[in-house]
This record gives structure tokens, sequence and C-alpha cells, in this order.
């Protein structure tokens, strides 16, 4: 009879316990697509590029970490041509190109992942009461990450930014 007791108060809590287990197993997948490290930005405008010309941009630049702290900090690499980056994590966009008053640098929270897209919302650093929402398409057998950026505010109306970057082997993840 105690035995029997015992299962039938310990059953509720075995199935939170599922539940919560099960609940917490569907959110870690979209977490890790998340691409995050260190990308550097494509810079033909117009172009959409593939993988062989993010590749190819690589070899000509051969971009790095600490050349892309560099330009971060506002310390061109001696012998370089001008490079920008853009630096990822779970909880922080920052481009190297974003000038003071930009909606391009700030806290960013990443929602849903569907597929290769990864939606967030981005509070600018200088505007800290808007928040731009966007998407990052990141496929895993591309070397181009897209970064798009909605309804950002401009002189003239509300704007999409879209960016390309490519991966690059030191320090990026996705």
């Amino acid at each position: 009879m105690l035995r029997i007791e015992r299962t039938r108060r310990a059953w509720p809590w075995q199935l939170f316990g599922f539940l919560l287990g099960a609940s917490l197993a569907s959110i870690a997948p979209a977490a890790a697509k998340v691409p995050t490290g260190v990308f550097l930005w494509f810079p033909e405008r117009g172009v959409v590029p593939s993988s062989a010309d993010c590749d190819a941009l690589v070899r000509l630049t051969r971009p790095s970490r600490e050349k892309a702290e560099a330009w971060l900090w506002g310390r061109a690499p001696f012998g370089s041509d001008v490079e920008f980056y853009l630096f990822l994590d779970q909880s922080r966009m920052e481009p190297t190109y974003a000038a003071e008053g930009d909606y391009d640098a700030g806290t960013v929270r990443f929602g849903e992942t569907r597929g290769d897209e990864n939606l967030f919302e981005l509070v600018p650093d200088d505007h800290p009461t808007v928040t731009i929402e966007g998407t990052i398409v990141a496929p895993a057998d591309s070397s181009v990450i897209t970064v798009i950026l909605r309804n950002v505010p401009s002189s003239n109306g509300a704007v999409d930014r879209v960016s390309y970057f490519c991966r690059f082997e030191e320090d990026s993840e996705a």
C-alpha cells in the first residue's frame, strides 16, 4: 500500500519533469543554429554573393579575429585594405562599420529558427526605445550569411537593410 501511494504522488512530478525536458530539448536545437562569431562583410553593393565569392574574398583579405578586433576599436591594421566585420553572439550584434546614431549595433534577442532563418530583435545602442526586427539567413552548406534589418528609420522613411557577410575559419560557428 505504501509503495502504491508513493507512486501516485510521484507521477505528476515525473510527468512535469518529462514535459519540461521535452520543451527545453525543442528549444536547444533552435538556439544552436544561430550563427555566432566574427564574419567578414561582403563589400560589393547590389551583388548577392555565392559561396565561391565569399571564399575568394576570404582568400584575398585573409581575415582574422585579431584584425577584426583592431577594426572594431578603430585601429586599422598596418598594410591592410579597409575591411568591415560583424561580431555576433547570443546577446549582441556589433558591426565595425556602425556610426554614431546608427541602428546596426546593439542588444539582440533571438527568436524562432525556421530552417536556415533565425529571427531576431535588435535594440540599437543609440536608440534604446526602438526595436528593429530582423532575420539572419545562414545555410549550413554556404559561406554566406545574410543579415536583414526590417523597417530601419531613415530620412526617406522606414527601409529594409540587407547586408552580406562571409564566414571564415577562425572563430566562427554555425
